[in-house]
């Protein structure tokens, strides 16, 4: 059996969307846990050595957790 394009990170497919498109699916694709989801995607793309990749779910990332009080501090308190 296939993996679903919307459970792989190798899918080229990902990169033609528009970060909020990618954010709409992983969003639904994995509920509360997209955020762990795109930033494992992220440091999978880092061990890869595929820094389009990288930028791409980092913007994902910050399209999911949108804009809030602590956005723009450098090291944000977890919690």
């Amino acid at each position: 059996m296939s993996t679903s394009w919307k459970r792989s990170r190798e899918a080229k497919l990902w990169r033609s969307l528009d970060t909020a498109q990618a954010m709409r699916i992983v969003a639904d694709c994995y509920g509360a846990g997209a955020g762990a989801e795109v930033l494992l995607r992220t440091f999978l793309a880092e061990r890869d050595l595929n820094l389009p990749a990288v930028r791409f779910w980092l913007a994902v990332y910050a399209e999911l957790k949108g804009p809030g009080p602590q956005a723009n501090l450098p090291h944000a308190p977890l919690g």
